[in-house]
């Protein structure tokens, strides 16, 4: 058998290295986790509340359709520190979203 020696051992750390990374990037797109919507500040508007509003209420009223409300009623309960049971007429809540122009009543 044939042995090999390596003629130059940086170029060989350096050849090691790049296909290191590039493997590293390949795997790491092919499973999402340098998608460009990960990079997205999350938007938010205020809105007060209403008598009678529940948070319910309030995630299918400013819901983008795409999104579960239950996922919407978490989201406004995380980003606020409220819990349903919390919600008072007069609080002033933040919204996750960018389009306000769907309010039906408030602020």
């Amino acid at each position: 058998m044939k042995r090999h020696r390596i003629r130059s051992p940086i170029r060989f750390i350096v050849f090691v290295t790049v296909l290191i990374v590039g493997t590293v990037f390949a795997v790491g797109s092919f499973f999402g986790f340098f998608d460009a919507a990960s990079t997205e500040t999350p938007m938010a508007f205020e809105y007060r509340v209403q008598a009678g509003d529940t948070l319910w209420d309030i995630a299918g009223r400013f819901g983008d359709g795409r999104t579960d409300r239950r996922q919407a009623v978490y989201e406004i309960c995380r980003m606020n520190d409220i819990t349903a049971g919390t919600l008072q007429s007069g609080m002033s809540i933040l919204i996750p979203g960018t389009n306000p122009g769907r309010i039906q009543t408030g602020l």
